[in-house]
């Protein structure tokens, strides 16, 4: 069976085609070759006036020109079916994180409905059992709403009259929500420029914030430090995250902004989709802007 899987992996293949692609190549220019001096012996015995006295280089170029478009085809072919078949693995692994992304928090709370319902816990740990649950549904919440999110980057037209807004005054507030639910340890710092203006989307510029500053929490060491500042650049403006995370190797760097992309390391356990930084990517491409990650 792994033998099998060899001989069918997808770069074995074009391997093969693209040898047996130059000999028939050559196999032709050869044939070619042999006829033309085969007819040219037989005209030269009976009819030497009608002799060419050039080969008929228009025709060997034709026949290899075919050749070419016919490797070029298949070509296209393969790289269409290599990302066809990395968005279906990929699609594959999102389903199956989302199906525990989404029962891990109904669990939890089921776990603390039915233990309140039994046994009817003392006010103190009532208090902690409605904490863990309105942590978990706003865990559920957030995987929700990237979803809608998703979808919605997918398939609305960008839109032009986007309302001018302080940018600056927006980022502080969201900062200061954002602050009130730091994990144990974590610190949010942030300079954020004031007076700078701009054409936002309220409900998309949240979610970004949202998912850049989750990301740099959760993948950070158990005391994470996360600053954000926001400065004027000309007529544009720059937000950035910074981050004591462990970093992104350099070859994961161009990825990290595809859908379903996870960078994944050995004995990982950390829960995600794989549609946040595609989320933040998407949502500052409607607002003309760029993005870039740097580790």
């Amino acid at each position: 069976m792994q033998r099998l899987k060899f001989i069918f992996n997808p770069i074995i293949t074009l391997v093969i085609v693209q040898i047996i692609w130059i000999g028939l190549l050559v196999l032709w220019i050869l044939w070619f070759l042999g006829r033309h001096y085969e007819l040219r012996e037989l005209a030269e015995k009976y009819r030497p006036e009608l002799v060419p006295q050039h080969l008929n280089w228009p025709v060997l170029a034709g026949g290899i020109i075919m050749l070419a478009l016919v490797l070029i085809g298949l070509y296209v072919i393969f790289i269409y079916w290599r990302r066809q078949s990395r968005l279906y693995a990929e699609q594959k692994t999102f389903i199956s994180q989302i199906t525990h992304e989404l029962k891990s928090p109904l669990a939890s709370i089921r776990l603390h409905l039915e233990t309140i319902r039994l046994r009817k816990p003392a006010a103190e740990k009532m208090d902690r059992f409605l904490d863990t649950m309105l942590a978990d549904t706003e865990r559920l919440n957030s995987l929700i709403s990237n979803f809608l999110m998703a979808a919605k980057l997918e398939q609305r037209p960008v839109r032009g009259d986007l309302p001018l807004m302080d940018f600056s005054s927006f980022v502080v507030r969201f900062l200061e929500d954002f602050s009130r639910h730091l994990p144990d340890g974590g610190s949010l710092t942030s300079d954020i420029e004031a007076g700078i203006s701009a054409r936002i989307e309220g409900d998309g510029m949240e979610m970004l914030l949202r998912n850049l500053l989750e990301n740099a929490f959760l993948y950070s060491p158990p005391s994470p430090e996360v600053h954000v500042a926001l400065k004027k650049c000309g007529k544009n403006c720059t937000l950035s995250v910074t981050d004591n995370g462990r970093g992104i190797a350099a070859r994961e760097l161009k990825n990290i902004f595809r859908m379903f992309y996870r960078v994944r390391q050995s004995g990982e356990t950390i829960r995600g989709t794989g549609l946040g930084l595609y989320i933040v990517k998407s949502i500052v491409e409607r607002h003309k802007g760029k993005i870039k990650a740097e580790s």
